[in-house]
């Protein structure tokens, strides 16, 4: 090899090496920024979409030049990609993972989810139908295991599990099960029969003393596991049969939305007098609006989605206003008690529709 041949491999190899260090540095800035996983996630808003499409009434007046709309969170995993990213986003909210989650698995976070959407489902029927006078029984088709209270339970049920019996007596409630640990005390192992994956099995159960919840001041003696019901509420006049379809929306806070349109349908005209109405809040059978968690996401979802009118709970009125005000929106911002307080701002709007119905 000649003096040329050598410099010519110099040059080569040094060029690998520049290439290779640069592929190295590469690689490691991805795995930084997109699959190093961190303790963190990211609330921004999520979307503000009609409720029409998802739910069904059989002998329905489906009337409706406007829209009423469920206004939604969206929660992320943030990688440090989106962390940068985000803290340049002054409608971005972080927080911690294990917050979020408070002990449970995702996939008992999920379940929680799926059950309180079924539960605010149940509630707004409940709410729309004594709203519009329409009778109607309820009937408790399943108990269902939703998640074990982390560090407090002792027990082999797993979310998901349906609860079909207790010691041998058939259960369908949670009030059937407290009836049934009554007779018994802290320590003892119960057998519980439970269908899992469309099979039944006896699990273990061991009573165990808890508070209820963290600002409670007595204890229980229970399983240390949260369940929930499902029910169908059946109205007397089949025409009346309401029907909400899947989505993969989960969480409680739609309940006064769904109200109103339930409302809709059931009663002649068009609520919505023409307007897009978008909101938030839990809703009682009794028609009382509870407070909900991201409001300040939730009407700017419905901002962008040109809602005129966003109705809100009450308790969270001055954190959505304060966002509200930073905001370049002509939305009007209502805070919300009752079923009653939201039917009242709605008839307040000026009528864009030909048929109008009002539920007193």
């Amino acid at each position: 090899m000649n003096e040329n041949d050598e410099q010519l491999e110099k040059q080569r190899y040094g060029g690998w090496s520049f290439s290779w260090r640069w592929l190295i540095a590469i690689v490691a800035l991805v795995y930084f920024l997109v699959y190093m996983p961190t303790s963190y996630v990211i609330y921004t808003p999520g979307s503000a979409e009609s409720i029409k499409p998802l739910v069904e009434v059989k002998g329905g007046d489906d009337t409706e030049q406007g829209a009423f709309m469920l206004t939604t969170v969206r929660r992320t995993y943030a990688n440090m990609g989106l962390i940068i990213w985000h803290s340049f986003n002054s409608d971005a909210q972080f927080g911690k993972k294990q917050d979020a989650l408070q002990g449970r698995s995702e996939a008992e976070y999920e379940t929680e989810l799926v059950f309180s959407m079924s539960g605010s489902q149940s509630s707004a029927i409940l709410a729309a139908y004594n709203a519009a006078n329409i009778p109607y029984d309820k009937v408790n088709t399943g108990l269902y295991v939703i998640y074990n209270l982390p560090n407090v339970s002792s027990n082999e049920f797993k979310t998901q599990d349906r609860i079909l019996s207790v010691e041998g007596q058939k259960v369908n409630t949670v009030k059937e099960v407290k009836a049934i640990i009554a007779k018994y005390k802290e320590g003892q192992t119960l057998t519980v029969q439970i269908e899992r994956e469309g099979k039944k099995q006896d699990v273990k159960a061991k009573l165990v003393r808890y508070k209820p919840y963290k600002q409670a001041e007595n204890t229980v003696v229970g399983f240390g596991t949260t369940f929930g019901e499902k029910v169908d509420i059946v109205p007397r006049n089949p025409k009346d049969k309401i029907t909400f379809h899947e989505s993969d929306i989960g969480g409680p806070s739609a309940g006064l939305m769904f109200t109103l349109e339930l409302i809709n349908r059931l009663t002649p005209g068009d609520l919505s007098r023409g307007h897009f109405i978008a909101g938030t809040g839990e809703i009682t059978p009794e028609g009382k609006v509870g407070m909900i968690g991201g409001v300040q996401h939730k009407v700017v979802a419905a901002d962008q989605e040109g809602a005129s009118l966003f109705l809100v709970p009450e308790g969270n009125y001055e954190e959505a206003k304060a966002k509200v005000d930073t905001m370049d929106t002509k939305m009007k911002l209502v805070p919300v008690r009752t079923l009653q307080d939201a039917l009242t701002a709605i008839e307040q709007l000026e009528v864009k529709a030909a048929k109008v119905n009002e539920v007193k």
